[in-house]
């Protein structure tokens, strides 16, 4: 009997820590779901207002000389410059951090859920959109890919016209994307290169397409790659143009003057690139980052049209339709890319982009001597991103730890022995 007594005493006991329990996870998950949201209200209007001068593209709206020399890099990187860089590389580590922990897969479950029925329909969406997008193109008569790029041709009016058929079809996407590459080709023909590096996402999207006709697993995940890959340049590449090319920026500033909240333009314009980059930088990250990334960008970019108008609608339509295809695709996790090699590979890859950008520019537009250090900086800055996300650099350190922490004489025991006899 008195087994009998304390056996129900156990199971009451241990029913009652794991309701306890229950009540502590409970709380723990509707405390993080409330501490996001209070921040996500907090963040929200601040962002759109000051990242709105960001999703504007400037050369749909002002006359841009893509030839214009950049300003210098030393007043680039200014106090102001490091300060939002500081700000950008602690936020997107904590995100990181925050991936890995209850409230990442809180929101994980909560973004499954809410883009379910946008997963098997991603394919659908971006092909109709394309085709809408084309469409216009071909409506307008006067625009190639983007308002910027001006052409009348009755051939290229020709290729946007078939483009939307070719994507009515699976086994004709292959066509649809040549007619793309073609029109990208012609860009680059007219309007340079160096000009074009702003509309990656089309070759993504010719990427995309030409792959589609097959249901292979690997190749579809290639695929959204390819798109994720092209959306992300296009938008990391311009906004180096709010660092390099402030006077660009201060015409839409004045035109729309409630966007910069009170402050000065040179702070709105660092401001502006640093978000565009961060953001942009994201999509290249792990899972929950990448798409939490994308869902930021695509809300801004459609808040921005209100601002811009139709203009600003049709020309990101596309981008917009990628984005949310990127929001709703899970993806895998990359082993590399933890919460600890946030904050130098996230810092290495802004500097990196700005080197990169103005010595690209100078070697396309200018002299190759003037070019060859901010390349050489940049090209630097990479290998030290890809000795990191490899583990190189850990290796390398260890070695020379290991070395330092010898004594002379075991090391030159140890050097004989490499060189041998």
């Amino acid at each position: 009997m008195r087994t009998i007594w304390h056996a129900m005493r156990l199971s009451m006991t241990l029913r009652r820590k794991n309701r306890n329990g229950l009540m502590r996870v409970t709380r723990a998950r509707s405390k993080a779901a409330m501490q996001v949201a209070l921040a996500t209200c907090l963040a929200m209007p601040i962002s759109i207002a000051m990242a709105s001068v960001a999703s504007a593209h400037v050369k749909w709206f002002v006359t841009c000389e893509p030839s214009d020399i950049p300003i210098p890099l030393q007043l680039v990187l200014t106090g102001r410059f490091w300060l939002f860089s500081t700000l950008f590389i602690l936020l997107f580590y904590f995100a990181c951090k925050a991936e890995q922990m209850a409230v990442g897969a809180l929101l994980t479950g909560l973004l499954d859920r809410a883009t379910s029925f946008l997963r098997d329909r991603a394919d659908v969406l971006l092909r109709a959109v394309a085709a809408v997008s084309f469409s216009l193109l071909w409506a307008d008569g006067t625009v190639v890919l983007a308002p910027e790029l001006k052409g009348n041709s009755a051939w290229l009016s020709a290729i946007q016209a078939l483009i939307p058929l070719y994507l009515a079809a699976r086994p004709t996407l292959p066509a649809a994307a040549a007619g793309i590459i073609v029109l990208y080709g012609y860009g680059v023909a007219t309007f340079g290169l160096f000009h074009m590096l702003d509309y990656l996402v089309f070759l993504g999207l010719a990427a995309y397409f030409a792959l589609s006709v097959t249901d292979n697993a690997k190749v579809k995940a290639l695929r959204m790659s390819c798109l994720r890959w092209g959306v992300a340049l296009s938008l990391l590449w311009p906004a180096m143009e709010k660092f390099l090319y402030p006077t660009w920026i201060a015409p839409i500033a004045i035109m729309h003057p409630e966007l910069t909240l009170g402050f000065d333009i040179a702070t709105v314009t660092t401001a502006a690139g640093v978000v565009e980059f961060g953001l942009a930088f994201a999509m290249f990250w792990t899972p929950l980052v990448r798409r939490l990334g994308a869902l930021a960008l695509a809300s801004l970019l459609f808040a921005a049209t209100f601002d811009f108008g139709k203009i600003d609608a049709v020309g990101h339509l596309m981008i917009i339709a990628i984005l949310l295809a990127v929001v709703a695709e899970p993806g895998a996790e990359a082993a590399c890319c933890r919460p600890s090699l946030a904050p130098v590979v996230s810092g290495t890859a802004l500097l990196a982009a700005v080197f990169l950008y103005s010595g690209g520019h100078t070697l396309y537009y200018g002299s190759w001597r003037t070019a060859l250090v901010p390349i050489m900086c940049g090209t630097a800055l990479m290998a030290v991103i890809s000795l990191y996300l490899s583990g190189g650099a850990h290796a390398i350190w260890r070695i020379v730890t290991q070395r330092a922490g010898r004594s002379p004489l075991e090391r030159g025991a140890s050097d004989a022995h490499i060189a041998g006899p």
